[in-house]
C-alpha cells in the first residue's frame, strides 16, 4: 500500500481493534451525521423559547419537561411520567402525573383550569366512611297492618368535580330500614374525606327488590343529611363503581411498593402504572379507577414500563415480561427468556414497533418481535459500562435514539441508528438532563445546562471524524493528501498520524493537493477530519502522480 482513498464514512465501533475496523469506518464521530455516506456536521441546537409558569421551574437539575401547550411548560427535578388524558374531547384537558415526590409522592391529577397555578389533586378516590344513621319518618308507619314494607340499604360514593366517581362506602347493618309507603328515609352522613381530593359531591345509592343499589341523587359534599322518599320506579342505574379503587397512593399497610409510578398511556383508554412488583391498570377510559383485579405481579421489581401495539412491555430488574390484552380485564402476561434487565427507567424510549432501554450488557431492542442487544457489535460490556448504564437518559429523534450519560467526570452523548449499518453510532460533546419530544411539530427539545432548545435545529456544528489505524507492512512515508469539499466557507482541519504520532495539521482552504512532511517513515497511519462543512472524499499517497491516478 502506497496510500489509500477513502469516499464512504461510518460510525464507530469501539470493540473492533482500530486496525481491524472496515476501511470506512471510525474511531472518532463525534458530532456528525453520516447516513448519506458523506461526513456531514450535525446541526447544533437551537435556543427556544421557554418560559415555565408558576413555580414550574427549569434549572440544570431538571430531569423532567412536557409541553401541555405552547404557554404552559412543567419542568421538574423529579423524574415524573405525565400522559394526557385518554378520554375523547376531554373537557378538561386533564394531565396524569406519576413520580412527583419520588416511589412516596402519590400519583396526580391536573387540568386545563389550574395547570397553570401549579395545582394538582390526588388520583383516585378514598372509599367513604359508612352513613352515620338513616332514621324514618315518622318513625311508626300507618301502613303496618295494610302493606309489606320494603327492605333499604344505603351506600354512596363520592365524586370530583371531573365527574370522577369512587368506590363506595361499606354498607352497615345497624342502617338497613324497613320502609313503608308513607316513610321518609332521613341519612346522616360523616364529615367528608380530606387530602386534596377534590370532591365536589357524595353519589348515593340505594337497594331496590332485587337487592342491586340504584341512583338516588347526589348529595354536595358541604351537606351532612339528605332525604329519601323515591318510589323504585324512580331510581336511576344501578352502581357501575363496586369495584374501583384508587391507585396505589403512598407507603402503607395496603401499598407497601409505595405509590404508583411510571405512568403510560394504552390503546383503548387504559391507564397502567407500577409499584414494586405490581403492574396496575386502569378502568377503561376512567383513568382514576385501578381495580385490584385488575392488577399483575412481576417475580422481581418492575423498573419501567412501556406500551406497545397490542399490549405493555414491563422491564425489571431481571427477566422482562410482555402483557397482552385489549382490555385490563383480560391482560395475560409472559415472561421473556431474556437475560436483559433494564438499569435506567429513564433510558427506556419508545421507537414505535419497539423499545429501546439500558441493560448491563448494552442498549437493547425489545418488542413482541424479541429482544436484541443491539450494540453488542459496537460496544463490549466493560466499554459500555463506562458509560455508567443506570445514568443513561434516552429520546427519540428521526427514527434514532439519542442517549446522554454521566460518570461524574465526563457528561456527553451519543445517537444510535437501531436499523442497521455501519454508521449506525456516533458520540455527541453535550449532554442533556431531560426532553420532550414533540411530535405534532417534530421537533425535540432538550434541557441543556438549565436552558431549553431544540435539538439539531441550529447552526451546524464542528465535527471530528478519525479514520481506523491503516497499516501497511512496509514503512512507507505519504507525500501528499487532498480533501474534496463543497465549499470551504469554514475551512476543515486536516491532521495526519503515523505509529501514534502526530505528524501534520493543515487548515484545507480548497481542493489542492497539498504536501506533507517528509524525513520519516512508518507503518500505521490515521487520519483525523474536523470542520464543519460536509467532506466528500480525502485521500493520502507517496506521489501526485498516484492521486492523479
Amino acid at each position: 500500500m502506497t496510500g489509500f482513498t477513502l469516499n464512504t464514512f461510518s460510525g464507530i465501533a469501539p470493540k473492533v481493534y482500530a486496525r481491524l475496523l472496515p476501511n470506512d469506518m471510525a474511531q472518532v464521530a463525534q458530532n456528525t451525521k453520516l447516513d448519506s455516506g458523506r461526513i456531514e456536521p450535525l446541526k447544533g441546537n437551537a435556543s427556544a423559547t421557554v418560559t415555565p409558569v408558576a413555580s414550574y421551574s427549569i434549572s440544570a437539575a431538571t430531569k423532567t419537561l412536557f409541553r401541555y401547550s405552547s404557554a404552559i411548560w412543567i419542568g421538574s427535578n423529579d423524574d415524573l411520567n405525565i400522559v394526557r388524558s385518554p378520554i375523547a374531547e376531554d373537557p378538561h384537558e386533564r394531565l396524569y402525573v406519576t413520580g412527583i415526590g419520588g416511589s412516596a409522592g402519590y400519583p396526580r391529577v391536573t387540568s386545563a383550569q389550574v395547570v397553570g397555578n401549579d395545582t394538582y389533586y390526588r388520583l383516585g378516590l378514598p372509599t367513604p366512611a359508612s352513613i352515620t344513621s338513616v332514621a324514618l319518618t315518622p318513625s311508626t308507619s300507618t301502613k303496618v297492618d295494610e302493606e309489606v314494607p320494603v327492605t333499604m340499604s344505603y351506600l354512596y360514593t363520592y365524586v370530583t368535580a371531573y365527574g370522577e366517581e369512587g368506590s363506595n362506602s361499606v354498607p352497615q347493618a345497624s342502617n338497613i330500614v324497613e320502609v313503608y309507603s308513607d316513610q321518609t328515609a332521613t341519612l346522616t352522613f360523616p364529615a367528608g374525606a380530606s387530602g386534596g381530593y377534590n370532591i365536589v359531591s357524595r353519589r348515593l345509592y340505594r337497594t331496590d327488590t332485587s337487592g342491586t343499589y340504584r341512583f338516588v341523587k347526589d348529595v354536595d359534599i358541604n351537606t351532612t343529611t339528605t332525604d329519601d322518599s323515591k318510589k323504585e320506579s324512580e331510581l336511576g342505574e344501578a352502581i357501575p363503581t363496586i369495584s374501583y379503587t384508587a391507585p396505589p397512593d403512598e407507603v402503607s399497610a395496603d401499598h407497601v411498593d409505595g405509590a404508583l409510578q411510571g405512568l403510560v398511556s394504552m390503546p383503548n383508554g387504559i391507564l397502567a402504572g407500577f409499584a414494586g412488583q405490581t403492574v396496575c391498570f386502569s378502568e377503561a377510559f376512567q383513568p382514576h379507577a385501578f381495580p385490584n383485579d385488575y392488577k399483575l405481579t412481576m417475580k422481581s421489581d418492575v423498573v419501567a414500563i412501556a406500551p406497545m401495539p397490542s399490549g405493555l412491555l414491563v422491564l425489571t430488574k431481571e427477566k422482562p415480561a410482555v402483557v397482552q390484552g385489549l382490555s385490563p380485564a383480560a391482560m395475560s402476561m409472559q415472561e421473556v427468556d431474556s437475560t436483559h434487565s433494564c438499569v435506567s427507567k429513564r433510558s427506556v424510549v419508545d421507537m414505535g414497533e419497539y423499545v429501546i432501554y439500558a441493560s448491563p450488557d448494552g442498549l437493547v431492542m425489545g418488542g413482541e418481535r424479541g429482544f436484541q442487544l443491539v450494540t453488542e457489535g459496537i460496544l463490549t460490556r466493560d466499554q459500555w459500562q463506562a458509560y455508567v448504564p443506570s445514568s443513561v437518559v434516552g429520546f427519540y429523534w428521526e427514527g434514532h435514539y439519542v442517549g446522554f450519560y454521566s460518570t461524574g467526570s465526563e457528561n456527553k452523548g451519543f445517537i444510535l441508528d437501531p436499523r442497521g449499518g455501519k454508521n449506525s453510532f456516533v458520540s455527541l460533546d453535550f449532554h442533556a438532563t431531560a426532553g420532550f419530544n414533540d411530535l405534532e411539530n417534530d421537533i425535540l427539545y432538550l434541557v441543556i445546562s438549565g436552558s431549553v432548545v431544540k435539538f439539531a435545529s441550529g447552526s451546524d456544528l464542528n465535527f471530528v471524524w478519525r479514520t481506523k489505524k491503516f497499516y501497511t507492512p512496509k514503512p512507507i512515508n505519504p507525500a501528499v493528501a487532498k480533501v474534496d469539499c463543497d465549499s470551504y466557507s469554514s475551512t476543515p482541519t486536516f491532521k495526519l498520524y503515523a505509529d501514534g504520532a502526530l505528524k501534520h495539521t493543515q487548515t484545507v482552504a480548497n481542493a489542492d493537493v497539498f504536501r506533507l512532511p517528509s524525513g520519516y517513515k512508518a507503518k500505521e497511519f490515521e487520519i483525523e477530519i474536523s470542520g464543519a462543512v460536509p467532506v466528500n472524499e480525502f485521500c493520502i499517497y507517496e506521489s501526485v502522480e498516484e492521486i492523479g491516478g
